[in-house]
């Protein structure tokens, strides 16, 4: 994590950290089956024209512009995208830009797809609305985002060796506080389904998503509390070396964790 002005910015990860762009690949190899098993089932198919918004490092906006081919489209965006790239890709373009602020096409999207982006934001509502209105009638509105908050972290915390208990569960607590001390709602998850139901749309559906990952086989989690770190300190639910601890047995052969509960929320907007 970067200097205090950074912690300070109103977002939880610093873009500039050494090691952000393999946080998110890291994140990618996790979430991403979850994420394209949806969306076939969806539908996505040749010509489609689809929205990638927080692109993250583009996974998803690639795989997209694969399954959409020469007839059609992928917008991908995110307010820095220096991890995304197209591979050649001519049916995928990359922008740069910023959903709250920046102008999107209205009614033009067969699918819109947002993972770990709205819970960000200072007006969720809002983000939702503008996904809603760039897409078209009959076309559909993805998102996803994790829910930590109340009882999520420690359920989550009961797949951690049983040694490690109190320690997983004074981790969700100092998460929870540092995702809500830099504006992030960490119940978001569970809202979506209200809240795209909200923002307009219909055939509302959510599911669940908890990966248990072995100890050495994921650097998703390992990387992120070294990003948090400071943040995760200044909440004095947890030491240096209560973060070191849960580091090195997530790395651990033989052990099971789960890092967080996402939740992949869709619905569609009417015709």
């Amino acid at each position: 994590m970067g200097d205090t002005a950074t912690m300070e910015s109103g977002y939880v990860f610093d873009p500039s950290w050494e090691r952000e762009h393999g946080r998110l690949l890291a994140l990618e190899e996790i979430y991403d089956d979850q994420s394209r098993h949806r969306l076939t089932e969806l539908g996505v198919a040749e010509g489609w024209h689809c929205l990638e918004v927080g692109c993250g490092a583009a996974s998803i906006a690639r795989w997209l512009a694969k399954q959409v081919g020469a007839a059609g489209r992928v917008l991908a965006t995110d307010l820095d995208t220096r991890f995304a790239h197209d591979r050649g890709l001519s049916n995928l373009e990359i922008r740069t830009h910023d959903l709250l602020t920046d102008d999107l096409p209205a009614d033009a999207f067969d699918l819109v797809h947002a993972r770990a982006v709205v819970e960000h934001l200072p007006d969720r509502d809002e983000a939702l609305r503008r996904l809603a209105a760039a897409t078209r009638p009959g076309g559909w509105v993805v998102v996803e985002d994790f829910d930590i908050d109340g009882p999520m972290y420690p359920a989550a915390a009961r797949y951690y060796p049983p040694e490690h208990l109190e320690l997983a569960e004074r981790l969700g607590r100092a998460l929870r506080a540092a995702f809500g001390a830099a504006g992030v709602d960490p119940g978001t998850g569970r809202r979506l389904p209200q809240a795209l139901t909200d923002a307009g749309l219909t055939e509302i559906g959510a599911q669940v998503h908890a990966p248990v990952l072995t100890g050495g086989a994921a650097a998703f989690f390992p990387l992120t509390l070294r990003s948090l770190r400071p943040r995760l300190l200044a909440t004095g639910e947890v030491s240096d070396a209560d973060i070191e601890e849960v580091i090195t047995l997530t790395k651990s052969q033989g052990t099971t964790y789960i890092p967080n509960f996402m939740v992949i929320a869709w619905g569609r907007k009417p015709l």
